[in-house]
């Protein structure tokens, strides 16, 4: 996440994602299946009150429906045998099972809502979801016990009058914190088939239903502007037999056992799937791993300190390759076959887009050839000082005249103090001539000035674009040679460590982010500086930001604030001093 004062290298968090709507509907139900039963939360909107009464406390409901006439009821058979007012669980021999209510309270709806919510998105053009405008909401509490049951289904019903809903429902399942769904909208009895031995195997009868992650292990490639990397995400439980581990359905690790496994799996998983660019088999140059977990936001990294249950724990290893110019073709071998691990789906990424793919014991190599026509390699470009000038056209036709009068004068003139004075003043006039028509540079007893707050911008803009350049670099070290064309020799050390410190965006994973947009730049002040010709600005200005890991993309826009010293040297303008003062979310 940005924070409002730098405090490090940025994180850019994950994007916004489209989805169905159901994260924000009115009504919302999260089922935990365990082994005693299920656990819900349900939040029901104030106004969709009437829909559950029957599963609810009748001091909770009678102001919703209590106004309705006992005797209709009662006449209207079958209305009453057609119509459910409750969320139900019915197991796979059609009993339903009984609602405990634990806990029911009137409450402010969980924020769900994405950051665009209400707006349209500018990417995709649609309208982000959002939710109802009144936050209250009914939050009740529900247990369903198996009691002595042991069920192999599960049918979620939600109320409803003659086979159609009344109320909009959106649903998130979790088998024994594995998620069996993103969220979704349950419309309709939804059958869900348990698999005890491993809650990753539970699936519902209606795919739509389960969640877009399916595979436990996967693999991608990322061709990026300095470096090759060779990623791979995998299940804990697949990944435990390879380097000697045992796991239990169930199992929670402790923060000191997590962070043993992950150092285990960096170092496994840096010797296995041998990668080869342009037919050279290569070694890693770096190779880092971490513990995530799958959410209803996808994979996310595990936080310090937390446990985190083995049903759900994935690795994902990081392998990095330094290539300093774009490789024609990059080939994986994967070698983790097993039993468990029989496909692997494999994703490329250039900046193309995403390549699908897998591979199998029959067919183990996973390739990218290079087929980008237009690409070129990013590289700092020095800012030539534009010579000052000082113009007059007046003055230098005037100088002009006085010159060529002078000339005669000196012509004719029959005296040695006439001609010596002529000579003077004709020199005179023809350098103010020259000066002031622009076409010789400047005397050297004149400083010269800062530029101009047009030209200065102009000089501030190029200067931040060969910043982004600088840290598409996949080292400290790098960077900092590269800055070495910008930057003047005495500051360099200092702002290369701002630059690590301010400029340097990431992943929630740890990659380098690439800025692909600025905009918005302005100048807030600028002054002049001691050095002759420098000035210092505080300048502002937009960036968008994208990276990708794991098979999921993040962008971000981050807004910087900087003041930034700016000199000439040998006819170029460099840097001679950079403060970040503010990186932040131009939204928050």
């Amino acid at each position: 996440m940005l924070s409002v004062m730098v405090s490090g290298a940025l994180a850019v968090s994950a994007d916004v994602v489209l989805t169905n709507g159901s994260e924000v509907a009115p009504n919302i139900a999260v089922l935990h299946v365990k082994e005693d039963g299920v656990y819900v939360d349900l939040e029901i909107y104030v106004e969709d009150i009437p829909f559950f009464a029957d599963m609810l406390p009748i001091g909770w409901s009678s102001d919703f429906v209590g106004g309705e006439p006992e005797a209709e009821q009662d006449t209207n058979q079958g209305y009453a045998q057609a119509e459910s007012r409750a969320l139900s669980i019915v197991a796979g021999d059609e009993r339903v099972l009984n609602a405990d209510i634990r806990k029911v309270e009137y409450r402010t709806r969980i924020d769900r809502a994405a950051p665009l919510a209400g707006q349209r998105d500018p990417f995709s053009g649609q309208v982000v979801p959002s939710p109802p405008k009144d936050p209250r909401v009914l939050f009740a509490e529900v247990f369903f016990p198996f009691q002595n049951l042991v069920p192999k289904e599960l049918t979620i019903v939600p109320p409803s009058r003659l086979g159609e809903p009344l109320a909009t429902i959106g649903m998130q399942v979790f088998d024994r914190e594995v998620p069996v769904t993103d969220f979704s909208f349950l419309s309709k009895p939804a059958e869900l088939k348990i698999h005890w031995p491993d809650p990753w195997d539970s699936r519902f009868s209606a795919e739509s239903l389960n969640r877009k992650a399916q595979d436990g292990t996967s693999t991608f490639l990322y061709i990026e502007p300095r470096e090759v990397r060779h990623e791979t995400l995998i299940r804990l439980r697949e990944l435990a037999p390879w380097i000697d581990e045992t796991t239990e359905v169930g199992q929670m690790l402790s923060p000191q056992r997590s962070a043993l496994i992950v150092n285990e799996a960096a170092s496994f998983l840096a010797s296995r799937n041998p990668v080869t660019i342009d037919g050279k088999l290569v070694q890693p140059s770096n190779a880092t791993a971490k513990l995530l977990e799958l959410t209803s936001q996808g994979y996310q990294v595990v936080e310090p300190g937390k446990e985190v249950s083995v049903n759900n724990a994935f690795i994902g290893a990081i392998l990095s390759f330094s290539s300093a110019d774009l490789p024609d073709q990059v080939t994986v071998t994967w070698d983790m076959f097993d039993e468990e691990i029989s496909r692997v789906a494999t994703i490329s990424n250039d900046i193309a887009g995403p390549f699908f793919g897998a591979v199998t014991p029959a067919d183990p190599q996973f390739h990218w050839q290079n087929h980008l026509l237009q690409y070129q390699r990013a590289s700092v470009t020095q800012i030539p000082v534009e010579q000052q000038k000082r113009q007059n056209p007046a003055v230098a036709l005037i100088a002009g005249i006085i010159s060529a009068a002078s000339l005669c004068f000196l012509l004719l003139a029959r005296g040695k103090v006439a001609k010596r004075t002529s000579c003077v003043t004709m020199v005179a006039a023809a350098s103010a001539t020259f000066v002031f028509s622009g076409y010789l540079p400047e005397l050297p007893w004149n400083k010269p000035e800062p530029p101009e707050q047009q030209v200065a911008e102009d000089i501030l803009r190029s200067m931040v674009e060969n910043l982004n350049t600088v840290t598409l670099e996949v080292s400290p070290a790098a960077r900092k040679a590269e800055l070495a064309h910008i930057v003047t020799a005495a500051s360099l050390g200092d702002i290369a460590t701002e630059v690590e410190r301010g400029l340097v965006i990431r992943t929630p994973g740890g990659n380098l982010a690439t800025v692909t947009d600025i905009s918005d730049l302005k100048l807030e002040r600028i002054n002049p500086t001691l050095k002759p010709g420098g000035f210092s600005a505080l300048t502002k200005w937009t960036v968008k930001a994208q990276g990708g890991h794991w098979g999921h993309a993040h962008i971000r826009a981050v807004t910087f604030r900087v003041l930034a010293e700016v000199i000439p040297e040998s006819g170029q303008w460099k840097l001679d001093g950079l403060t970040v003062i503010e990186a932040r979310d131009p939204n928050a």
